[in-house]
């Protein structure tokens, strides 16, 4: 028996994720079965849950798409993954449950030099962060760069790594108490509170390199302002809940304007580049590079606790589930 999260209608996450007791199934000839350690609590969690994506989910569901866990069996035809052998499964949900059948294809190595929890949270922000700088944008020493909702899990890990090529970004943040809160080298640090904030925070700073934008909304035409002719502005995430019309770049030519998504980069590379691009991610993290802080750990049969610790997600660290 183990405990499962399960999801068997759409709607707000702490009104139809329950805990259920559920029987193990027999194990596939071809798949590993992992027993799930720690596991994260993200907004594309609950976004599904929501039934945003529901086109492309089958009821009922297990929620989770970053757990790490260490491999308890492995069927008859799997082949270079032994019992013990620490991963994170990835490509698919299911990681709010105690153990989880898989491809064996589809685990990532999760180092020795991260912890549990490390490794809970080295995959969805991290992954996303570092895929945006060096795959998207091109980072390099020089470049100038603007990130938006700077004081969140991710916008922490965007300038550890910035720092790290000697990059400081400038730093955009809706609050005095999330000033308090960012780290690391910056340009500049925008506090946008009202109209004209950000319009008088960005006066003299044009000529950005690239923009990093997890907000949208009628501000992300501000930031693509200040980008130079050629500039990147990379859009993943709708915080505000506006979207950018798609007029407003047809009108900005000389802008690079892409999205970015994790589920949609991994489901198209080969794994061994995505593995290859997770051992750069787990170096940064175990030398301390980058780091996601923590804010309460919750068992798994407490889900409904920790939801309510979780949301509505705020600055201020990870809630996860051990």
């Amino acid at each position: 028996m183990q405990y499962q999260a399960v999801v068997r209608k759409f709607g707000p996450a702490q009104e139809v994720v329950v805990t259920e007791r559920a029987e193990l199934p027999a194990l596939r000839s071809d798949q590993v079965r992992v027993r799930l350690l720690a596991r994260s609590i993200n907004p594309s969690d609950i976004i599904t849950i929501s039934g945003a994506y529901a086109g492309r989910m089958t009821l009922p569901f297990i929620p989770g798409f970053e757990a790490c866990g260490v491999v308890e069996a492995c069927g008859e035809e799997v082949y270079g993954l032994a019992p013990g052998t620490r991963v994170l499964p990835v490509r698919s949900a299911g990681g709010w449950q105690e153990f989880k059948d898989t491809d064996p294809s589809w685990c990532l190595r999760v180092p020795e030099t991260l912890s549990d929890f490390e490794a809970a949270t080295s995959y969805v922000n991290p992954m996303t962060a570092w895929l945006m700088l060096h795959k998207k944008i091109g980072l390099r020493p020089g470049m100038r760069i603007a990130v938006n909702a700077a004081a969140s899990s991710i916008g922490s890990i965007l300038i550890g790594l910035a720092n790290a090529v000697g990059v400081e970004p400038v730093a955009i943040v809706r609050s005095e108490g999330s000033v308090a809160r960012l780290s690391g080298r910056l340009e500049a640090v925008i506090v946008d509170r009202a109209d004209g904030d950000l319009t008088a925070g960005l006066a003299g700073r044009h000529g950005l390199d690239a923009v990093l934008d997890c907000v949208g909304g009628t501000h992300a035409g501000l930031l693509a302002a200040a980008l130079k002719s050629g500039g990147h502005f990379v859009h993943y995430g709708l915080l505000s809940g506006q979207s950018i019309q798609p007029s407003f770049w047809a009108s900005h030519p000389d802008i690079v304007f892409s999205y970015f998504h994790l589920r949609e980069w991994v489901h198209s590379e080969a794994m061994g580049d995505v593995q290859r691009a997770y051992c750069e991610v787990a170096a940064q993290i175990a030398q301390k590079v980058i780091a996601t802080e923590v804010r309460e750990v919750f068992p798994l049969e407490r889900i409904g606790e920790a939801l309510h610790s979780a949301l509505p997600f705020r600055a201020g660290g990870k809630v996860l589930l051990a």
